[in-house]
């Protein structure tokens, strides 16, 4: 005889609306990811347009430069000198090596070389930066080392700049700086170098009262400083350092233009006619 199994009626249904439940939903999703995908290709064509513009840009740019540089705007036209103060700005252009068949942007690359090649064969250029104006005008914004004073040579005058080396120009007195210190009567580059070395130790207040000094001493172990006010120190190059700190107590207690001997203590005189005469003060 056959088995019978009765079947829960209620449970059918429930697997019935469930399974209509799910092929909804299947559908809902499938409307939701048919609804997704124009807005999905725009964005990737979107995204594919902006590739291939900026990959566009990018080419036309390079095919630009290769342009400019192959052509004659890319070749140097004028070379323009700013802050050479005495130098001859030909000569500078010449020592640099810069024709008009080089290419702006070769000159541009080698401003460290260029620099360099100045400063060996000019002592007052410190450093030159190359800046461009235009397609093709070349900038020489020249750094000139600072003057520390002036050395008599002959019947003519060169700059003594900030790292010991002299000037290349030979200047006449109506193109000195009468404000910086004058080092006349100095024959020997040592004496002068030694001279220079204490000089530049000096306190700055000191430095800007010395109107010149002199190499024609008694003794190599001398020193003479030729002041603005008139007065004339002596002293040990040994010494000296430590002493001039009282320069300014002792010109108070002076009634006359007087030589400051420091070279062993210190102690006072008038100055003579003839040495006023020697060191041109009146």
């Amino acid at each position: 005889m056959a088995r019978i199994t009765k079947k829960d009626p209620k449970e059918e249904l429930s697997k019935f609306l469930r399974h209509d439940e799910e092929r909804n939903q299947q559908k809902e999703d499938r409307r939701k990811v048919s609804s997704q995908l124009p807005s999905l290709q725009r964005e990737r064509r979107r995204s594919l347009l902006t590739r291939l513009g900026s990959i566009i840009v990018v080419c036309l740019l390079i095919i630009c430069a290769l342009a400019y540089y192959v052509s004659p705007y890319a070749d140097v036209s004028t070379v323009r000198i700013y802050g050479a103060g005495d130098l001859d700005a030909k000569s500078l252009v010449r020592a640099s090596e810069i024709t008009a068949s080089d290419k702006v942007l070769d000159s541009l690359r080698s401003n460290q070389k260029i620099s360099r090649k100045l400063s060996k064969t000019f002592p007052e250029v410190g450093s030159v930066k190359l800046t461009l104006s235009g397609l093709n005008t070349l900038n020489f914004k020249v750094k000139e080392r600072k003057v520390i004073g002036y050395v008599k040579t002959g019947s003519v005058y060169r700059k003594i700049l900030s790292n010991g080396g002299l000037g290349t120009k030979a200047l006449s007195w109506s193109e000195v700086d009468h404000d910086k210190p004058l080092f006349i009567g100095y024959s020997k580059t040592v004496s002068l170098k030694t001279n220079l070395k204490i000089f530049n130790s000096f306190p700055d207040y000191f430095k800007d009262q010395v109107k010149m000094l002199s190499g024609n001493t008694r003794r190599k172990t001398q020193m003479i400083m030729v002041m603005k006010d008139g007065n004339v120190i002596i002293g040990n190059i040994a010494t000296i350092r430590s002493k001039v700190k009282y320069y300014n107590a002792i010109k108070q207690d002076l009634t006359e233009k007087s030589v400051i001997d420091m070279e062993v203590g210190a102690f006072t005189r008038p100055l003579t006619a003839e040495e006023k005469k020697a060191y041109g003060i009146s």
